[in-house]
């Protein structure tokens, strides 16, 4: 199983994070968000999280072209996540490896939305649209996820150490990602929860 926790804010979080054992570590440059980190700060983060040989992903919202390379170019992160309205094009315009999010609460049909996006290396479920925001803590309706696509989809929205048991059992998810559900209050995370949702991954594959 990997796992990614998200919004991480400071070195100490993704000390624990490679302690712990996770796959990838996820840095948001959101303008507005309570884990927003600047891009002075991603920077450093992002260097830090390399040099642990963790995944370094920078997370951005309808950024514009113009701030998206400014992005790639100061910070370097090993993947982009586009978790807005971003169109296929725009998202392939950087030839940079990128996870493209759905938002599984405003999509008719989520499946013929992923197929837009071809080149994604993944695809993130999240719960957002409806005039939700990622990181909200809410959940979607799980179901099992398809098996053609299962190691493209990383399941998100409102995981946390109560439930990411039955999510990872109802969808036979094989990544996950973390954000809220692992936080002592909005924007700043818990080295308890943290982890208890990894022992919680490992207690569901044993």
């Amino acid at each position: 199983m990997k796992v990614k926790f998200c919004g991480l804010k400071n070195k100490s979080e993704i000390k624990y994070a490679a302690h712990l054992g996770c796959t990838a570590v996820g840095f948001v440059l959101v303008p507005g968000s309570r884990r927003e980190v600047n891009i002075q700060q991603a920077q450093s983060l992002i260097q830090y999280a390399q040099s642990l040989q963790l995944t370094a992903v920078a997370l951005v919202a309808d950024a514009n072209r113009e701030q998206v390379w400014q992005m790639i170019e100061h910070c370097q992160p090993d993947v982009i996540q586009f978790h807005g309205q971003e169109s296929a094009d725009f998202c392939q315009h950087f030839d940079h490896r990128y996870w493209k999010a759905v938002p599984m609460l405003s999509t008719q049909n989520w499946i013929r939305y992923a197929a837009q996006y071809k080149d994604a290396e993944y695809l993130l479920l999240d719960a957002y649209g409806e005039h939700q925001s990622g990181g909200s803590g809410q959940v979607f309706k799980w179901f099992s996820l398809p098996a053609s696509l299962r190691h493209r989809l990383i399941l998100a929205g409102g995981l946390s150490v109560e439930n990411v048991s039955q999510a990872v059992q109802q969808t036979g998810a094989k990544f996950i990602d973390v954000s809220s559900g692992i936080e002592q209050t909005p924007g700043v995370k818990s080295q308890a929860l943290m982890q208890q949702f990894m022992q919680a991954v490992t207690d569901t594959q044993s």
